[in-house]
Order: structure tokens, then C-alpha cells, then sequence
């Protein structure tokens, strides 16, 4: 009986040192700031690092068309060959409701040629725009892995999409589902109100619907004014969609409204309203927003 109870004893010690060396590569680690969970097998980073316009993200909640970017910091346990290492780093946005309304499934160019060893900083970025929606509540999801082996990495972070508090929406009658600027020249939505002398800025409005169809069309109007803060009128434009029917699918889809500031004499703040209108009922929906021009 002795000698039954020493090998038990042995055999549960073996146990114990197997199951020790099989997780000692694992890692979960929390940022109790903003709720970011890091998930490592294998694959392990010194922190993971995320930024709002250069500065250490400390709030969930996010304006729309936001960009965020996620560092992740001396990156370690990749197999190597040939003094590389060969990291795959995939970005998805998840809706509450489960679906995945944004993927990229490899955000490092020829990841397959592999790294220099002396690169252990991996950069990742989402911009929350379309086809995200505002007034949602998402998951972003990095996933690092090796293309060489079986590591794997997962940071997650759950973020609040509120619209832009910057622009004002008063609407009677008619819904809209996103109000908000944008750079053209940038491929960027505007979120700090400040653009420069010449240029082209996009008011758009996406999701438009409550219009009076006749014959399968409706007929909008849209006025636009813009006036600096002396009160001098940049551009006042009466009516934009003069006498046109239109079909309420291309409505819903995106309105936009362009504009151009040149350089000269301006007053800041500059105040940009856009006013849409149905020419068949008295529905309506107006939009203000203030502009630093620089």
C-alpha cells in the first residue's frame, strides 16, 4: 500500500508540472479604464496601447467617424526564420446583435515576406464611419496571429457610437439616420470643426425617409447659408433641387450639400445650415454647425 501511494503521489506531481508548462505562454490582461481585454497563447505584447487623436483613449464612448488606433508593444513568441518573424494582424467590428459590420483580415502589407526582428511595434487603426452606424454600441476585435505557428493574440474593446455633438439636427416629420462632414481630399470625416481656405467640405445626410411620394418620386428642397461671425454671408443658396423629382431611394441613400470657403477675410466662427424640405408636405429638417477656418 505504501509503495501504491508514492507512485499516485508521482504521477499527480507530473500532472501539476504539465499543466504549468503548457499555460505558462498564456496571458489575459484587462485595462479596467476602458474595459480592453488582451488574450495571449503563445503570442505576448507589453501592453496594448489605444489613442484618440494622439491622446490615451479613456472613455468608451466615441463620436462618430472617430478614428482610433491600437498599438501593440514588443510583440513576442512568433516562430522565426531567417532573422524574421511572420505577424498577421485582422481588425473586425462587431454589432451588439452579433454581425460584423467591419473586416480586415490582414492590416500588415507582405506580412508574408515577414518582419525584421528589430520591429516589434504593430499598428492597427479603425475609423467609425460607414458602414458603422451611430447611437450602437460595437466591439473591436484584433486578432494577432503567426503565420509560422500556432500563437495567437485577442484584444477586445466595447465602444459606445454616439453622433456629432457639434452639429445641431432639428426635424419635423422627416427621420435621417447620419448627419456629418467630410473631406473628400482627406477621405475623412470631420469631427474637430476645423478646415482650411479652399477646402471642399461635404455636409451629407444619409438615411432620409418620411417624403410624400407621387408618381414613385418625391420632390425635396434644400436650401444652404453660410455666415461668419460678423454676420457677413459666405454663400446663400436658395433652393438646390429646383423643380427635379427625385427617387426616394437615391434620397435615403445620401444627400450632400458641397462647400468651398477661399481665402480672405472671415470671421470665426463660421456657421454652415443646411435646411431639406418636402415640396409636398411640410416636413422638414434642419441642420447647424460651426466651423474653425484656418
Amino acid at each position: 500500500m505504501k509503495k501504491n501511494t508514492i507512485i499516485c503521489l508521482a504521477i499527480t506531481t507530473i500532472l501539476l508540472t504539465l499543466s504549468a508548462s503548457c499555460s505558462f505562454n498564456k496571458s489575459v490582461k484587462k485595462n479596467f479604464s476602458i474595459g480592453l481585454i488582451t488574450k495571449g497563447d503563445g503570442i505576448n505584447v507589453d501592453e496594448v496601447e489605444v489613442t484618440l487623436d494622439d491622446q490615451i483613449l479613456d472613455d468608451n464612448t466615441l463620436i462618430y467617424g472617430k478614428t482610433l488606433v491600437t498599438t501593440f508593444s514588443s510583440v513576442d513568441g512568433f516562430t522565426e526564420e531567417n532573422g524574421k518573424y511572420y505577424p498577421n494582424l485582422a481588425v473586425a467590428v462587431i454589432s451588439k446583435k452579433g454581425d460584423t459590420v467591419l473586416k480586415h483580415s490582414s492590416l500588415i502589407q507582405n506580412s508574408a515576406s515577414g518582419l525584421d526582428l528589430s520591429m516589434k511595434d504593430l499598428i492597427g487603426q479603425v475609423s467609425f464611419a460607414a458602414p458603422i452606424f451611430s447611437e450602437e454600441t460595437y466591439t473591436m476585435l484584433y486578432t494577432l496571429t503567426d503565420l509560422k505557428g500556432d500563437g495567437i493574440l485577442t484584444s477586445s474593446l466595447e465602444i459606445d457610437l454616439i453622433k456629432d455633438p457639434n452639429i445641431t439636427i432639428n426635424t419635423e416629420k422627416l427621420g435621417y439616420g447620419e448627419a456629418y462632414l467630410f473631406s473628400p481630399d482627406r477621405k475623412s470625416v470631420i469631427t474637430n470643426r476645423k478646415v482650411g481656405f479652399n477646402d471642399k467640405m461635404l455636409f451629407i445626410f444619409e438615411g432620409l425617409e418620411g417624403f410624400t411620394k407621387k408618381d414613385g418620386t418625391v420632390e425635396i428642397g434644400m436650401t444652404m447659408l453660410v455666415k461668419d461671425d460678423n454676420g457677413r454671408v459666405v454663400l446663400d443658396q436658395p433652393d438646390m433641387f429646383l423643380n427635379q423629382k427625385i427617387n426616394p431611394a437615391l434620397v435615403q441613400q445620401s444627400i450632400q450639400a458641397s462647400l468651398i470657403i477661399t481665402e480672405g477675410a472671415i470671421s470665426n466662427p463660421v456657421k454652415w445650415q443646411i435646411k431639406i424640405w418636402d415640396k409636398n408636405s411640410n416636413a422638414k429638417i434642419t441642420a447647424k454647425t460651426l466651423l474653425e477656418v484656418e
